[in-house]
């Protein structure tokens, strides 16, 4: 149980950042300390070479100058001017009589006979090393012209002093260092993840309390946190927006199904209680109205759920090049007799053949139903106009009514479900004519819109469908 919850609590993301964090500074300060140990070791190396090659060079030149002598009386010099560090000087014949040697104390215990030591010259270096002892010695000579041997040496006693203090330290260093990758890691990391908690709060307030309109704050950083909870913030504002849309369309539909299911019912009721004296005929006209009735429930859910699988690209379009001048000419002679009952003149603008990619159903219903809203809204004796053209790789069709026309505040939203404007009060349909065109239109990546007429103060509605010239 103790390491499943322990597994559990490393698999928040603030813990392993916590635990990244910690690991790099615990490997960038290995890195660090092997880095500057090869160094110090380099530099500890190279600082007694030249030590050596200088004082080597320095008794060479003595002796010389004035022999066995000089070499003493340079030695004497250096020690009183250098003190501090002591060092090894030997001198001998080769018959290996020393002529002269300063041997500091306990290191008489290095063997200065070694074999290793003949062939020594300026610029190359041997390492005496004692069991007894923790630290070396360097030596560097050279061969005399009458035959003697010159030999200076160093211990790397202070050096290896340096070492063990270095070696000893580190680990207090790089538990500190540990400890303070800990906290930074623990504090970025509740600082990093302040947003995503935040974010985990909102979330939960909203669910249980069912409250959209919450937004997090910006904290102005501009960073991908911060972009994170702009996102956050646009999709609550969509979510808002859809299901306030499916509030507004499942109350809309409510209603208008509750008026023909309640004409069903009465009609329905009517003929169960005078069933002994209703005449065949009066059976026929209830069962007519029935049928009425629940037609045009069946058309209200049809189009609710033509317009839902067009928005969710679920919807099964045949697209197939397609005359969308061929199209207008069809719905306009459909809706000609209609146009005719009113008085009304339909005039079909169309002098080039418009091709676009398309479903010639689907499209065929989104021109029908425009056109359906033009004769609708039209007064009696009033023209229809119906423009169909290319233009810009677009196959634009337009039709003009001599209606109420459409207000600016009204343009957007007269394309909403259910949406019933000011010129439609009042007369009959389900509101869904519009949505349904744009739902179709934007399946097809074309658009529509409204705007008013060019002359008088109708409407016109456009549609853009994307051409297909091949």
């Amino acid at each position: 149980m103790f390491w499943k919850s322990l597994a559990g609590q490393f698999k928040q993301i603030h813990l392993r950042l916590v635990l990244v964090v910690t690991l790099v500074a615990a490997a960038a300060s290995v890195l660090v300390f092997g880095v500057l140990l090869a160094v110090l070791l380099r530099g500890f190396e190279t600082q007694d070479r030249r030590e050596l090659n200088s004082r080597l060079l320095s008794y060479w030149a003595a002796w010389q100058y004035g022999g066995e002598d000089a070499v003493i009386d340079r030695a004497s010099e250096d020690m009183k001017e250098y003190g501090g560090r002591p060092f090894l000087l030997t001198l001998d014949t080769p018959e290996k009589e020393m002529l002269c040697a300063l041997v500091p104390g306990g290191w008489e215990v290095f063997d200065l006979n070694d074999p290793g030591l003949e062939f020594l010259r300026p610029g190359t270096y041997a390492t005496l090393k004692n069991q007894d002892l923790v630290y070396d010695l360097r030596i560097t000579g050279v061969k005399l012209e009458d035959g003697s041997r010159l030999m200076v040496g160093l211990s790397t006693e202070n050096r290896q002093f340096l070492l063990r203090m270095y070696r000893r330290n580190y680990p207090w260093v790089l538990g500190a260092i540990v400890i303070a990758g800990f906290a930074v890691g623990l504090i970025s990391s509740r600082r990093l993840m302040s947003p995503i908690i935040r974010l985990n709060r909102e979330i939960d307030r909203i669910i249980v309390t069912g409250e959209l309109s919450r937004r997090l704050d910006s904290r102005g950083t501009k960073d991908e946190l911060d972009a994170l909870v702009a996102r956050y913030n646009r999709l609550l504002d969509r979510v808002e927006a859809l299901i306030g849309g499916m509030k507004d369309t499942l109350d809309a539909v409510a209603h208008d199904l509750r008026t023909p299911l309640t004409r069903l019912r009465g009609h329905a009721e009517m003929a169960l209680q005078s069933a002994a004296s209703v005449k065949p005929d009066e059976y026929e006209e209830v069962l007519a109205t029935v049928v009425e009735q629940t037609d045009q429930a069946v058309a209200l859910l049809s189009a609710l759920m033509d317009i839902s699988e067009a928005e969710q690209n679920t919807l099964h379009l045949d697209l197939k090049k397609c005359s969308l001048s061929l199209l207008a000419s069809q719905v306009c002679d459909m809706y000609s007799f209609i146009a005719e009952e009113k008085n009304q003149s339909l005039i079909l603008k169309a002098p080039e053949e418009v091709p676009v990619r398309g479903d010639a159903v689907r499209l065929r219903q989104v021109l029908g139903n425009l056109l359906d809203n033009a004769v609708k809204y039209s007064p009696e004796g009033g023209t229809i106009t119906v423009r169909c053209r290319l233009e810009g790789g677009w196959g634009i069709f337009e039709v003009d009514d001599q209606g109420p026309g459409v207000s600016a505040e009204e343009r957007e939203r007269i394309f909403e479900r259910l949406y019933r404007g000011d010129r439609s009060r009042g007369s009959r349909g389900l509101g869904l004519g519009l949505s349904l065109v744009k739902a179709l239109v934007e399946a097809h990546n074309g658009s529509v819109g409204v705007q008013r007429a060019p002359e008088g103060n109708g409407a016109r509605f456009f549609v853009k469908i994307p051409a297909n010239i091949s």
